[in-house]
């Protein structure tokens, strides 16, 4: 938790070992990527050392707009001598209207490495707790064994379900410049990202969002679009609350860092 003032926000989902609240390792408080990045990698540090202490064999940093969706598959733990294990992210495309929940409203997916996505498409990781291992943002080193990358489970992301949680996302952040960490080495190669920055500084500026408006438009597809891009398997939908409605309980494992 960054701001340990919001615990009572929190409390009432953490009613049981199911989740717990742990004060945030703040290490820098700005708001851009880059911040967002260095606060990620020092609390999953910490998790990596509380797993540890606590006996946890498997550790996967997942952000509040993220699913794993196993379909009751957890095989992918019991693979001999393997200590890191990526599954592939899908990427939800938004809706064209506002959005009470992601997870629920967005069932169709951009397939990962079919087309381009807003955000990120090199998957997540879960590392095997061991000493010595070492955190990333979506991955981790110094860990026992070998690495393995999975089709199944997958990664369900929901980055920008609607304009109007785009406008809100994007306007969070600070200014930022085009590297990570600020360096010009790791340039920023989503172009999503910077396009963003770019049109909703110049629409909060000018007041005239219809260029914002038109380039998130273009992302949310029209019905002539989707249909074809799910033909020819651009495109799949992916329901996991459909299991949760139905009583079955498995499926989709919701995880809120």
């Amino acid at each position: 938790m960054d701001d340990p003032s919001q615990r009572p926000l929190f409390e009432p989902f953490a009613q049981d070992d199911r989740v717990l609240l742990i004060p945030g390792v703040t290490a820098r408080t700005d708001l851009t990527p880059s911040g967002l990045f260095n606060r990620e990698v020092a609390n999953y540090q910490k998790a990596v050392s509380y797993a540890l202490d606590k006996g946890i064999s498997w550790l996967i940093p997942l952000d509040d707009d993220e699913i794993l969706y196993d379909e009751g598959d957890h095989s992918w733990k019991t693979m001999d001598n393997v200590g890191h294990v990526t599954f592939m992210n899908h990427e939800a495309v938004p809706m064209g209207h506002k959005v009470t929940n992601r997870f629920t409203d967005c069932t169709l997916f951009r397939l990962n490495g079919r087309t381009d996505f807003m955000a990120y498409g090199n998957g997540k990781s879960a590392v095997r707790v061991s000493p010595g291992v070492k955190a990333g943002v979506h991955s981790f080193g110094g860990y026992e064994g070998e690495h393995h990358t999975v089709d199944h489970p997958v990664i369900l992301h929901y980055p920008n379900p609607s304009f109007d949680s785009w406008v809100a996302k994007f306007g969070n952040f600070d200014a930022f410049s085009d590297f990570w960490w600020d360096n010009p080495d790791c340039p920023i190669v989503i172009q999503f990202m910077l396009r963003s920055r770019d049109l909703l500084h110049a629409a909060g500026e000018t007041g005239d969002w219809d260029e914002a408006r038109d380039y998130f438009a273009s992302w949310s597809l029209d019905a002539a679009t989707r249909e074809g891009l799910l033909k020819t398997e651009v495109l799949r939908h992916y329901d996991p609350m459909a299991e949760l409605r139905d009583g079955q309980g498995v499926g989709a494992r919701p995880i809120v860092s």
